[in-house]
């Protein structure tokens, strides 16, 4: 007798021998209009009508509030084993009867009542009603997941038990017995911009079938939208609902911006559509530079960032600016596009920064809001923070970490030639200038010389210097009046106290210039400057 009562109670939520509901998508992300859909299953042996049979919505919010969304017609019938599903015109695939359900969010249900009066209920939320539930109420689930009966003919008798959130799979298993998934957002790229080529690709499988996937039965085949591709094993087994993390090492990942894509394969996977996932990426440097930092102003300008257009030209209101924890401002006026090798700033507060340098081009200056914040002191890494300039698209296109150790108060960090950081050789800072002569303080000695100062173009320029020390490094550089850097006289070149070089200005176009030398103790960065204006004419006649 306690057997029967037993098998009565389990089998309680639902008619035996007859299809029951094994999914509710009742909460798409965005607007529900035509996604919704309710399945139901078939566990017999053979087909079953389903003429007269009612889909009724439930309104938890009191009693008696139940309405017909779907009544089924003489032509409607479930396959042995198979899956019916009413939905909206907007289900993927196509529902086999298709029809506007409106249901509600939870706490709410759904229930089936057949011609003969048998029901089951399946209920959602914090159900006040008994009515609208069977033993317990199954979670509320998130937006865009379903309310799925796991596993597809689960018969506890409490809809708690029997039903969970899990992806909308409508026309098939829930869990099917064989399903590994690539776990969507869960491909890192490491480094995150590889200046060689050289990196690591890793994310996250899941099982999600009913069967042990067995060591080296599943692969994760990677490639790039510029023709690179590999292939890593997965080498732990997986029990059902286990989770491993894989790894794809590159050795040569062609330059440029580009999708990575990875997927897994798995011989009878019976859901392909959770076994890929993409990444945009970019191997290099990127189209904008950070050149100057001021990350600890001393005369109320607000921080500020310098950036470089590099090579190409482009508009800086189509990145971002973050910090290292990725609080991130959108840059904002500004002229629009700059040229190639141009400069432009990024300000946290734009009126303070044009006061404090009123010779600024303001239609180079970028109001950037929210502004990030950079730290002044460096924590147990070795640096305060890092400046990161993203395109749009979340594509980075370059990073500074940088310490602020020995760095004096209201001194910008600069970029070298080279690519090292220091503080600027004026401690005032260059916005939107290339490196100016030290001032007050700053170690000084260094003579350069440049002659002529006028010239035609075509002619060669005698270039000299004299430094304080013995053992030394030189760059000389040439900018225009907007910034840009337009050649390199002298590339970072190893020097005695004394140098000279000529320089043919056969690449120069007539114009004003400025000659800027830095100069640095070999194996120190206490980087010191000194420039000069050149003016080029056009040729004689």
């Amino acid at each position: 007798m306690l057997a029967g009562a037993l098998v009565l109670a389990l089998a309680a939520c639902s008619p035996l021998g007859r299809p029951i509901v094994t999914e509710v998508f009742y909460d798409a992300i965005g607007d529900d209009t035509g996604q919704e859909f309710v399945e139901l299953y078939n566990p017999a042996d053979s087909a079953y009508a389903l003429a007269g049979l009612k889909l009724e919505a439930g309104d938890g919010a009191g009693p008696g509030r139940w309405s017909v969304r779907w009544t089924g017609t003489a032509a409607d019938s479930i396959a042995a084993r198979g899956r019916f599903v009413i939905g909206g015109a907007l289900a993927q695939p196509a529902p086999q009867a298709v029809v506007e359900l409106a249901l509600q969010n939870g706490p709410d249900a759904v229930r089936l009542v057949w011609p003969d009066g048998a029901t089951e209920t399946v209920g959602y939320g914090a159900l006040a009603y008994p009515e609208y539930y069977c033993g317990s109420p199954a979670p509320d689930v998130a937006s865009g997941s379903s309310l799925a009966r796991l596993p597809d003919d689960a018969q506890t008798g409490s809809n708690a038990l029997d039903f969970a959130a899990a992806p909308p799979s409508p026309g098939r298993a829930n869990r099917p017995a064989r399903d590994l998934a690539l776990a969507r957002g869960t491909l890192v790229l490491t480094p995150e911009q590889p200046l060689d080529g050289r990196a690591a690709l890793t994310g996250l499988v899941h099982n999600r079938g009913g069967e042990i996937v067995h060591a080296g039965e599943a692969a994760i085949a990677c490639s790039t939208s510029t023709g690179g591709a590999l292939t890593a094993v997965l080498e732990a087994g997986l029990a059902p609902g286990d989770s491993a993390r894989w790894s794809a090492a590159w050795a040569a990942l062609p330059s440029g911006k580009q999708w990575i894509s990875a997927r897994v394969t798995l011989a009878g996977d019976q859901a392909p559509e959770n076994d890929a996932d993409t990444i945009l990426v970019r191997v290099g440097p990127g189209p904008l530079e950070i050149t100057e930092i001021q990350f600890h102003p001393g005369a109320g300008e607000g921080e500020w960032v310098e950036v470089r257009a590099r090579g190409a030209a482009l508009d800086p209101a189509g990145f971002t600016l973050a910090d290292r924890g990725g609080a991130h401002g959108v840059p904002t006026g500004g002229m629009g596009t700059v040229d190639p090798d141009s400069l432009a700033l990024y300000a946290q507060d734009r009126a303070a920064l044009l006061a404090r340098y009123p010779d600024l081009d303001a239609a180079r200056v970028w109001q950037v809001a929210p502004w990030p914040g950079f730290v002044n002191r460096d924590d147990s890494t070795g640096f305060a923070d890092a400046v990161v300039v993203r395109e749009r698209d979340g594509t980075r296109s370059d990073r500074v970490d940088y310490s602020a150790a020995g760095v004096p108060a209201g001194v910008p960090l600069e970029r070298s030639a080279a690519g090292a950081w220091g503080p600027a050789s004026d401690p005032a800072g260059t916005p939107l200038a290339p490196p100016r002569p030290p001032r007050s303080g700053a170690p000084v000695g260094a003579r350069f010389g440049l002659a002529p100062r006028r010239l035609r173009a075509g002619e060669t320029l005698a270039l000299d210097w004299t430094l304080p020390w013995d053992d030394a490094r030189v760059v000389i550089e040439i900018y225009d009046l907007a910034g840009r850097r337009v050649a390199t006289p002298l590339p970072e070149t190893g020097s005695s106290s004394r140098g000279s070089r000529r320089w043919s200005a056969v690449a120069l176009a007539p114009g004003v210039y400025r000659v800027a030398m830095r100069a640095a103790p070999r194996g120190r960065e206490e980087w010191i400057a000194e420039t000069r204006a050149l003016r080029v004419e056009g040729l004689a006649p």
